[in-house]
Protein backbone atom coordinates (compact mmCIF):
# COMPACT_ATOMS: atom_id res chain seq x y z
CA UNK A 1 0.00 0.00 0.00
CA UNK A 2 0.75 3.23 -1.05
CA UNK A 3 0.07 4.94 2.55
CA UNK A 4 2.74 2.50 4.33
CA UNK A 5 5.55 3.02 1.82
CA UNK A 6 8.88 5.29 3.02
CA UNK A 7 8.38 8.14 0.49
CA UNK A 8 4.88 8.73 1.42
CA UNK A 9 5.95 8.70 5.14
CA UNK A 10 8.48 11.24 4.51
CA UNK A 11 6.59 13.26 2.01
CA UNK A 12 3.60 13.37 5.31
CA UNK A 13 6.04 14.45 7.59
CA UNK A 14 8.02 17.57 5.79
CA UNK A 15 4.30 18.85 4.81
CA UNK A 16 2.79 18.30 8.15
CA UNK A 17 6.47 19.73 9.71
CA UNK A 18 5.67 22.75 7.33
CA UNK A 19 2.03 23.38 7.32
CA UNK A 20 2.85 23.43 11.48
CA UNK A 21 5.61 26.23 11.16
CA UNK A 22 3.18 28.26 8.57
CA UNK A 23 -0.05 27.85 11.06
CA UNK A 24 1.69 28.86 14.09
CA UNK A 25 2.85 32.14 12.20
CA UNK A 26 1.41 35.82 13.75
CA UNK A 27 0.57 36.50 10.29
CA UNK A 28 -1.73 33.34 9.53
CA UNK A 29 -3.05 33.60 12.95
CA UNK A 30 -4.18 36.74 12.26
CA UNK A 31 -5.39 35.78 9.28
CA UNK A 32 -7.18 32.75 9.81
CA UNK A 33 -8.96 35.15 13.16
CA UNK A 34 -12.73 35.55 12.03
CA UNK A 35 -13.89 39.16 11.65
CA UNK A 36 -17.97 38.66 10.55
CA UNK A 37 -18.42 42.02 12.97
CA UNK A 38 -22.01 41.99 12.22
CA UNK A 39 -23.14 44.16 15.13
CA UNK A 40 -20.94 46.74 13.84
CA UNK A 41 -22.43 47.00 10.64
CA UNK A 42 -25.92 46.99 11.91
CA UNK A 43 -25.01 49.71 14.32
CA UNK A 44 -23.53 51.91 11.64
CA UNK A 45 -25.24 55.66 10.39
CA UNK A 46 -24.82 53.95 6.60
CA UNK A 47 -27.20 50.87 7.60
CA UNK A 48 -29.79 53.15 9.91
CA UNK A 49 -30.08 55.13 6.84
CA UNK A 50 -30.58 52.14 4.46
CA UNK A 51 -33.13 50.04 6.70
CA UNK A 52 -35.19 53.08 7.60
CA UNK A 53 -35.50 53.77 3.12
CA UNK A 54 -36.18 49.92 3.24
CA UNK A 55 -38.67 49.68 5.81
CA UNK A 56 -40.27 53.35 4.55
CA UNK A 57 -40.90 51.54 0.80
CA UNK A 58 -42.00 48.47 2.14
CA UNK A 59 -44.86 50.12 3.45
CA UNK A 60 -45.80 51.87 0.40
CA UNK A 61 -45.35 48.28 -1.54
CA UNK A 62 -47.79 47.06 0.88
CA UNK A 63 -50.30 50.02 0.63
CA UNK A 64 -50.39 49.71 -2.96
CA UNK A 65 -50.54 46.36 -2.92
CA UNK A 66 -47.28 45.60 -5.30
CA UNK A 67 -46.65 42.59 -2.65
CA UNK A 68 -49.11 40.66 -4.37
CA UNK A 69 -49.01 42.04 -7.78
CA UNK A 70 -45.67 40.70 -7.71
CA UNK A 71 -46.59 37.36 -5.86
CA UNK A 72 -44.78 34.58 -8.12
CA UNK A 73 -43.54 37.08 -10.76
CA UNK A 74 -39.74 35.90 -12.41
CA UNK A 75 -39.32 39.83 -11.79
CA UNK A 76 -38.80 38.62 -8.24
CA UNK A 77 -36.16 35.72 -8.70
CA UNK A 78 -32.65 37.18 -8.77
CA UNK A 79 -30.86 34.12 -9.57
CA UNK A 80 -32.13 34.01 -12.90
CA UNK A 81 -31.56 37.53 -13.81
CA UNK A 82 -27.67 37.17 -12.45
CA UNK A 83 -27.57 33.73 -13.82
CA UNK A 84 -28.70 35.03 -16.87
CA UNK A 85 -25.80 37.79 -16.95
CA UNK A 86 -23.39 35.58 -15.97
CA UNK A 87 -24.18 33.07 -18.40
CA UNK A 88 -24.82 35.19 -21.91
CA UNK A 89 -21.52 37.73 -20.60
CA UNK A 90 -19.59 35.59 -23.26
CA UNK A 91 -21.50 35.79 -25.91
CA UNK A 92 -23.12 39.23 -25.82
CA UNK A 93 -22.46 42.78 -26.47
CA UNK A 94 -21.48 44.79 -23.23
CA UNK A 95 -24.14 46.83 -23.39
CA UNK A 96 -26.65 44.16 -23.18
CA UNK A 97 -24.83 42.59 -20.54
CA UNK A 98 -25.19 45.85 -18.29
CA UNK A 99 -29.36 45.57 -19.28
CA UNK A 100 -29.20 41.76 -17.48
CA UNK A 101 -27.02 43.14 -14.57
CA UNK A 102 -29.35 45.65 -14.20
CA UNK A 103 -32.49 43.96 -14.74
CA UNK A 104 -30.80 41.70 -11.32
CA UNK A 105 -30.22 44.78 -9.38
CA UNK A 106 -34.19 45.35 -10.44
CA UNK A 107 -35.03 41.80 -9.03
CA UNK A 108 -33.16 41.96 -6.05
CA UNK A 109 -34.47 45.41 -5.02
CA UNK A 110 -37.99 44.01 -5.65
CA UNK A 111 -37.41 40.90 -3.25
CA UNK A 112 -36.42 43.08 -0.64
CA UNK A 113 -39.35 45.17 -1.27
CA UNK A 114 -42.19 42.60 -1.31
CA UNK A 115 -40.56 41.07 1.98
CA UNK A 116 -40.03 43.67 4.74
CA UNK A 117 -37.94 40.74 6.86
CA UNK A 118 -36.04 40.09 3.85
CA UNK A 119 -32.09 41.43 4.62
CA UNK A 120 -29.32 41.83 2.29
CA UNK A 121 -27.14 39.01 2.83
CA UNK A 122 -24.07 39.52 5.22
CA UNK A 123 -20.42 38.82 5.02
CA UNK A 124 -17.60 40.38 6.00
CA UNK A 125 -16.84 40.77 1.98
CA UNK A 126 -19.44 43.41 1.49
CA UNK A 127 -18.19 46.73 3.09
CA UNK A 128 -15.27 46.18 0.73
CA UNK A 129 -17.18 46.07 -1.99
CA UNK A 130 -19.27 48.90 -1.51
CA UNK A 131 -16.05 51.09 0.00
CA UNK A 132 -14.21 50.54 -3.85
CA UNK A 133 -16.96 50.82 -5.80
CA UNK A 134 -17.32 54.15 -3.68
CA UNK A 135 -14.19 55.31 -4.10
CA UNK A 136 -14.23 54.25 -7.86
CA UNK A 137 -17.50 56.21 -8.52
CA UNK A 138 -15.48 59.16 -6.61
CA UNK A 139 -12.77 58.98 -8.98
CA UNK A 140 -14.67 58.90 -12.01
CA UNK A 141 -15.58 62.56 -11.13
CA UNK A 142 -12.00 63.64 -10.76
CA UNK A 143 -10.90 61.86 -13.45
CA UNK A 144 -8.76 64.60 -15.84
CA UNK A 145 -11.34 63.66 -18.74
CA UNK A 146 -14.66 63.60 -17.06
CA UNK A 147 -16.40 62.97 -20.48
CA UNK A 148 -14.46 60.30 -21.24
CA UNK A 149 -14.22 58.30 -17.50
CA UNK A 150 -17.81 58.98 -17.06
CA UNK A 151 -18.72 55.81 -18.98
CA UNK A 152 -16.54 53.64 -18.17
CA UNK A 153 -16.16 54.53 -14.56
CA UNK A 154 -20.27 54.51 -14.27
CA UNK A 155 -19.69 51.33 -15.52
CA UNK A 156 -17.40 49.58 -13.56
CA UNK A 157 -19.04 50.72 -10.59
CA UNK A 158 -22.05 48.81 -11.52
CA UNK A 159 -20.21 45.82 -12.35
CA UNK A 160 -18.55 46.01 -8.61
CA UNK A 161 -21.61 46.12 -7.04
CA UNK A 162 -23.20 43.02 -9.20
CA UNK A 163 -20.91 40.60 -6.93
CA UNK A 164 -23.77 42.07 -4.29
CA UNK A 165 -26.57 40.90 -6.49
CA UNK A 166 -24.66 37.42 -6.81
CA UNK A 167 -24.22 37.22 -3.12
CA UNK A 168 -28.28 37.83 -2.58
CA UNK A 169 -29.39 35.82 -5.56
CA UNK A 170 -28.07 32.25 -4.83
CA UNK A 171 -30.01 30.67 -2.18
CA UNK A 172 -30.18 27.09 -2.28
CA UNK A 173 -27.75 24.43 -3.56
CA UNK A 174 -29.95 23.29 -6.53
CA UNK A 175 -29.71 27.47 -8.07
CA UNK A 176 -26.06 27.15 -7.05
CA UNK A 177 -24.79 23.88 -9.11
CA UNK A 178 -27.66 24.98 -12.38
CA UNK A 179 -25.56 28.34 -12.42
CA UNK A 180 -22.14 26.28 -12.50
CA UNK A 181 -23.33 23.66 -15.14
CA UNK A 182 -24.03 26.83 -17.42
CA UNK A 183 -20.94 28.49 -16.69
CA UNK A 184 -19.34 25.44 -17.51
CA UNK A 185 -21.30 24.62 -20.75
CA UNK A 186 -20.68 28.27 -22.27
CA UNK A 187 -16.88 27.67 -21.65
CA UNK A 188 -17.06 24.76 -24.30
CA UNK A 189 -18.89 26.42 -26.46
CA UNK A 190 -16.38 29.51 -26.21
CA UNK A 191 -14.13 26.52 -26.85
CA UNK A 192 -15.13 25.55 -29.55
CA UNK A 193 -15.38 28.15 -31.52
CA UNK A 194 -11.90 28.85 -30.55
CA UNK A 195 -11.14 25.28 -31.87
CA UNK A 196 -13.27 26.89 -35.28
CA UNK A 197 -11.09 29.70 -35.44
CA UNK A 198 -7.91 27.46 -35.44
CA UNK A 199 -8.77 25.23 -38.21
CA UNK A 200 -10.24 27.32 -40.23
CA UNK A 201 -7.41 30.33 -39.77
CA UNK A 202 -7.65 32.32 -43.36
CA UNK A 203 -11.02 33.18 -42.42
CA UNK A 204 -9.74 34.85 -38.91
CA UNK A 205 -7.05 38.01 -38.23
CA UNK A 206 -3.89 36.85 -36.92
CA UNK A 207 -2.17 39.25 -34.43
CA UNK A 208 -0.93 39.48 -31.08
CA UNK A 209 1.90 37.62 -32.09
CA UNK A 210 5.93 38.71 -32.64
CA UNK A 211 6.04 36.92 -36.11
CA UNK A 212 9.89 37.55 -36.04
CA UNK A 213 10.08 34.86 -32.87
CA UNK A 214 6.87 32.61 -33.41
CA UNK A 215 6.06 32.57 -36.80
CA UNK A 216 3.25 30.86 -38.38
CA UNK A 217 1.51 30.46 -34.62
CA UNK A 218 -1.87 31.01 -34.60
CA UNK A 219 -3.49 32.59 -31.39
CA UNK A 220 -7.47 31.90 -30.65
CA UNK A 221 -9.61 34.14 -29.32
CA UNK A 222 -12.85 32.75 -29.64
CA UNK A 223 -15.64 35.10 -28.33
CA UNK A 224 -13.92 37.68 -26.54
CA UNK A 225 -11.45 39.65 -29.80
CA UNK A 226 -8.42 39.18 -27.51
CA UNK A 227 -6.43 35.86 -26.97
CA UNK A 228 -5.27 37.14 -23.59
CA UNK A 229 -9.04 38.24 -22.96
CA UNK A 230 -10.19 34.63 -23.64
CA UNK A 231 -7.58 33.06 -21.04
CA UNK A 232 -8.69 35.36 -18.90
CA UNK A 233 -12.23 33.95 -19.02
CA UNK A 234 -11.01 30.17 -19.39
CA UNK A 235 -8.85 31.23 -15.79
CA UNK A 236 -12.19 32.01 -14.25
CA UNK A 237 -14.07 29.18 -15.72
CA UNK A 238 -11.89 26.19 -15.54
CA UNK A 239 -11.48 25.77 -11.90
CA UNK A 240 -14.93 25.92 -11.42
CA UNK A 241 -15.54 23.33 -13.99
CA UNK A 242 -13.16 21.08 -11.66
CA UNK A 243 -14.82 22.00 -8.35
CA UNK A 244 -17.76 20.26 -10.24
CA UNK A 245 -16.50 17.70 -11.10
CA UNK A 246 -15.34 16.21 -7.64
CA UNK A 247 -19.15 17.62 -6.34
CA UNK A 248 -20.98 15.38 -8.87
CA UNK A 249 -22.08 11.95 -7.42
CA UNK A 250 -23.37 10.14 -10.92
CA UNK A 251 -20.47 9.05 -12.77
CA UNK A 252 -22.00 10.78 -16.16
CA UNK A 253 -21.50 13.79 -14.61
CA UNK A 254 -18.01 13.31 -13.54
CA UNK A 255 -17.44 11.90 -17.09
CA UNK A 256 -19.16 15.43 -18.26
CA UNK A 257 -17.00 17.29 -16.29
CA UNK A 258 -13.89 15.93 -17.03
CA UNK A 259 -14.21 16.78 -20.51
CA UNK A 260 -15.26 19.92 -20.32
CA UNK A 261 -12.12 20.67 -18.43
CA UNK A 262 -9.73 19.28 -20.86
CA UNK A 263 -11.62 20.92 -23.88
CA UNK A 264 -11.33 24.28 -22.01
CA UNK A 265 -7.46 23.47 -21.55
CA UNK A 266 -6.96 22.82 -24.69
CA UNK A 267 -8.37 26.17 -26.36
CA UNK A 268 -6.55 27.80 -23.38
CA UNK A 269 -3.53 26.11 -24.68
CA UNK A 270 -4.09 27.53 -28.24
CA UNK A 271 -4.74 31.44 -26.79
CA UNK A 272 -0.71 30.78 -26.28
CA UNK A 273 -1.25 33.56 -23.76
CA UNK A 274 2.01 33.24 -21.55
CA UNK A 275 0.77 35.31 -18.69
CA UNK A 276 -2.27 32.83 -18.74
CA UNK A 277 -0.48 29.49 -18.46
CA UNK A 278 1.63 30.78 -15.46
CA UNK A 279 -1.99 31.50 -13.91
CA UNK A 280 -3.34 28.45 -14.96
CA UNK A 281 -0.42 26.74 -13.22
CA UNK A 282 -1.03 28.76 -9.94
CA UNK A 283 -4.57 28.17 -10.14
CA UNK A 284 -3.63 24.23 -10.13
CA UNK A 285 -1.55 24.27 -7.32
CA UNK A 286 -3.49 26.42 -5.20
CA UNK A 287 -6.31 23.76 -5.69
CA UNK A 288 -4.21 20.71 -5.15
CA UNK A 289 -1.93 22.09 -2.17
CA UNK A 290 -4.76 22.90 -0.28
CA UNK A 291 -7.05 19.89 -1.09
CA UNK A 292 -3.40 18.18 -0.03
CA UNK A 293 -0.02 19.23 1.17
CA UNK A 294 1.98 16.47 -0.77
CA UNK A 295 0.82 17.99 -4.22
CA UNK A 296 3.55 20.31 -3.46
CA UNK A 297 6.57 17.59 -4.04
CA UNK A 298 3.98 16.37 -7.24
CA UNK A 299 3.97 20.14 -8.39
CA UNK A 300 7.67 20.45 -8.10
CA UNK A 301 8.43 17.21 -10.00
CA UNK A 302 5.93 17.95 -12.73
CA UNK A 303 8.11 21.31 -13.21
CA UNK A 304 11.47 19.38 -13.68
CA UNK A 305 9.60 17.20 -16.36
CA UNK A 306 7.84 19.39 -17.96
CA UNK A 307 10.25 20.79 -20.45
CA UNK A 308 9.85 16.91 -21.73
CA UNK A 309 6.15 16.65 -22.09
CA UNK A 310 5.07 20.56 -23.58
CA UNK A 311 4.70 20.70 -27.15
CA UNK A 312 7.84 22.70 -28.96
CA UNK A 313 5.72 25.99 -29.54
CA UNK A 314 4.03 25.91 -25.95
CA UNK A 315 7.60 25.52 -24.52
CA UNK A 316 9.01 28.14 -26.47
CA UNK A 317 6.36 30.69 -25.95
CA UNK A 318 6.68 30.27 -21.78
CA UNK A 319 10.48 30.49 -22.22
CA UNK A 320 10.08 33.94 -24.50
CA UNK A 321 9.08 35.14 -21.04
CA UNK A 322 10.90 37.99 -20.01
CA UNK A 323 13.00 38.28 -23.39
CA UNK A 324 13.15 41.70 -24.40
CA UNK A 325 13.95 41.00 -27.67
CA UNK A 326 9.96 39.89 -27.73
CA UNK A 327 8.09 43.04 -28.98
CA UNK A 328 5.23 41.79 -26.46
CA UNK A 329 7.28 41.82 -23.45
CA UNK A 330 9.61 44.64 -24.49
CA UNK A 331 6.28 46.92 -24.87
CA UNK A 332 4.85 45.83 -21.68
CA UNK A 333 7.80 46.86 -19.88
CA UNK A 334 8.10 50.27 -21.40
CA UNK A 335 4.66 50.96 -20.49
CA UNK A 336 4.93 49.77 -16.69
CA UNK A 337 8.04 52.07 -16.95
CA UNK A 338 6.59 54.87 -18.30
CA UNK A 339 2.89 54.38 -15.93
CA UNK A 340 5.19 54.44 -12.50
CA UNK A 341 6.85 57.74 -13.69
CA UNK A 342 3.25 59.14 -14.26
CA UNK A 343 1.90 57.93 -11.18
CA UNK A 344 4.74 59.64 -9.21
CA UNK A 345 2.97 62.56 -9.94
CA UNK A 346 -0.73 61.50 -10.12
CA UNK A 347 -0.22 58.88 -6.57
CA UNK A 348 -2.47 60.32 -4.66
CA UNK A 349 -5.61 60.84 -6.81
CA UNK A 350 -5.04 58.92 -10.07
CA UNK A 351 -6.25 60.21 -13.29
CA UNK A 352 -9.73 58.45 -13.93
CA UNK A 353 -10.88 55.44 -15.39
CA UNK A 354 -10.59 54.63 -18.95
CA UNK A 355 -8.57 54.93 -22.50
CA UNK A 356 -9.33 58.66 -22.80
CA UNK A 357 -7.89 60.10 -19.51
CA UNK A 358 -5.32 57.46 -19.67
CA UNK A 359 -3.95 58.67 -23.06
CA UNK A 360 -4.35 62.61 -21.88
CA UNK A 361 -1.41 62.23 -19.14
CA UNK A 362 0.65 58.97 -20.45
CA UNK A 363 1.91 59.60 -23.81
CA UNK A 364 3.69 63.15 -21.75
CA UNK A 365 5.64 60.13 -19.53
CA UNK A 366 5.78 57.30 -22.28
CA UNK A 367 9.03 55.60 -22.98
CA UNK A 368 10.39 55.22 -26.53
CA UNK A 369 7.06 56.56 -28.36
CA UNK A 370 4.98 53.71 -27.30
CA UNK A 371 0.98 54.60 -27.13
CA UNK A 372 -0.97 52.18 -25.67
CA UNK A 373 -5.26 52.27 -24.23
CA UNK A 374 -3.84 51.36 -20.96
CA UNK A 375 -0.90 50.13 -18.40
CA UNK A 376 -0.96 46.48 -19.01
CA UNK A 377 -1.24 45.84 -15.32
CA UNK A 378 -4.62 45.67 -12.96
CA UNK A 379 -2.91 47.10 -10.28
CA UNK A 380 -0.94 49.67 -11.36
CA UNK A 381 -4.19 50.60 -13.77
CA UNK A 382 -6.33 50.57 -10.72
CA UNK A 383 -3.85 53.24 -9.23
CA UNK A 384 -4.08 54.79 -12.14
CA UNK A 385 -7.48 55.04 -12.18
CA UNK A 386 -8.25 55.29 -8.41
CA UNK A 387 -5.36 56.28 -6.85
CA UNK A 388 -3.88 55.51 -3.38
CA UNK A 389 -6.87 55.41 -1.81
CA UNK A 390 -8.33 52.92 -4.34
CA UNK A 391 -5.37 50.91 -4.78
CA UNK A 392 -5.67 50.50 -0.76
CA UNK A 393 -9.46 49.42 -1.14
CA UNK A 394 -8.99 47.15 -3.97
CA UNK A 395 -6.44 45.01 -1.77
CA UNK A 396 -8.22 45.45 1.29
CA UNK A 397 -11.39 43.63 -0.76
CA UNK A 398 -8.79 41.16 -2.10
CA UNK A 399 -7.45 40.62 1.26
CA UNK A 400 -10.60 39.80 3.14
CA UNK A 401 -12.05 38.16 0.02
CA UNK A 402 -8.91 35.37 0.76
CA UNK A 403 -9.51 35.45 4.43
CA UNK A 404 -13.18 34.98 4.11
CA UNK A 405 -13.07 31.93 1.71
CA UNK A 406 -9.67 30.59 3.75
CA UNK A 407 -11.38 30.78 7.18
CA UNK A 408 -14.41 28.82 6.10
CA UNK A 409 -12.20 25.92 3.92
CA UNK A 410 -10.54 25.23 7.44
CA UNK A 411 -13.82 25.14 9.47
CA UNK A 412 -15.94 23.36 6.52
CA UNK A 413 -16.72 19.55 7.19
CA UNK A 414 -18.94 19.31 3.76
CA UNK A 415 -17.06 17.98 1.00
CA UNK A 416 -18.60 19.94 -1.69
CA UNK A 417 -18.33 23.34 0.13
CA UNK A 418 -14.71 22.71 0.56
CA UNK A 419 -14.32 22.01 -3.39
CA UNK A 420 -16.18 24.79 -4.26
CA UNK A 421 -14.28 27.05 -2.07
CA UNK A 422 -10.93 26.00 -3.47
CA UNK A 423 -12.89 26.84 -6.98
CA UNK A 424 -13.28 30.14 -5.74
CA UNK A 425 -9.73 30.74 -4.15
CA UNK A 426 -7.57 28.89 -7.34
CA UNK A 427 -10.28 31.02 -10.07
CA UNK A 428 -8.89 34.30 -8.14
CA UNK A 429 -5.12 33.46 -7.80
CA UNK A 430 -4.79 32.22 -11.35
CA UNK A 431 -6.57 35.45 -12.32
CA UNK A 432 -4.41 38.09 -10.67
CA UNK A 433 -1.49 36.43 -11.76
CA UNK A 434 -2.56 37.00 -15.04
CA UNK A 435 -3.61 41.11 -14.22
CA UNK A 436 0.22 41.10 -13.44
CA UNK A 437 0.75 40.96 -16.96
CA UNK A 438 -2.29 42.63 -18.18
CA UNK A 439 -5.08 44.50 -17.35
CA UNK A 440 -7.64 41.99 -16.78
CA UNK A 441 -10.60 44.78 -16.39
CA UNK A 442 -10.13 45.82 -20.09
CA UNK A 443 -12.76 44.14 -21.11
CA UNK A 444 -16.11 44.69 -19.53
CA UNK A 445 -17.73 41.36 -20.07
CA UNK A 446 -14.28 39.55 -17.97
CA UNK A 447 -14.64 42.50 -15.47
CA UNK A 448 -18.61 41.41 -14.58
CA UNK A 449 -17.57 37.46 -14.55
CA UNK A 450 -14.61 38.41 -12.09
CA UNK A 451 -17.06 40.41 -9.93
CA UNK A 452 -19.89 37.67 -10.06
CA UNK A 453 -16.69 35.27 -9.02
CA UNK A 454 -16.06 37.43 -5.89
CA UNK A 455 -19.85 36.94 -5.56
CA UNK A 456 -20.05 33.29 -5.88
CA UNK A 457 -16.94 33.04 -3.81
CA UNK A 458 -19.20 34.67 -0.82
CA UNK A 459 -21.61 32.49 -2.09
CA UNK A 460 -19.92 28.86 -1.80
CA UNK A 461 -18.92 30.15 1.65
CA UNK A 462 -22.03 29.52 2.78
CA UNK A 463 -23.47 26.59 0.67
CA UNK A 464 -23.26 23.69 3.39
CA UNK A 465 -25.79 26.13 5.23
CA UNK A 466 -28.33 25.87 2.02
CA UNK A 467 -31.46 23.99 1.55
CA UNK A 468 -31.05 21.59 -1.25
CA UNK A 469 -34.67 23.38 -2.78
CA UNK A 470 -35.31 27.24 -2.16
CA UNK A 471 -38.83 27.30 -0.73
CA UNK A 472 -39.80 30.32 -2.07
Amino acid sequence: MIENSLIYSFLTRIGNSFMKCLNESAFVTAFLTKSDHLETVTGSLIFKAYYFLKVLFSKIFRAMRLDKLLSGSILKVTAFWAGLTIAAAPFVPTMLVLLMAAAGFGSMILRLLCDEKRELRYSAVNKYIYVYAGVYLFATFLSVDLKGSLFGGLLTVCFILFSIVVINAFESRIQVKALLFVMVCGGVIVSLYGFYQYLFQSKFGGVWVDTEMFDGMFRVYSTFANPNVLGEYFLIVIPISVACFFISKPILMKIFYAGTTAVMLACLVLTYSRGCYIGIAVAAAVYLVLYDKRFIFLGVLALLLMPFFLPETMLNRILSIGNMEDSSTSYRVYIWMGTIAMLKDYWFTGIGPGESAYNVVYPIYGYNGISAPHSHNTFLQVMCDSGIIGIIAFAALIYQYYKALFIAFISEKDEESRFLILAGLASASGFFVQSMFDYTFYNYRVMLLFWALIGLGVVFTKYSSMPEVCDD
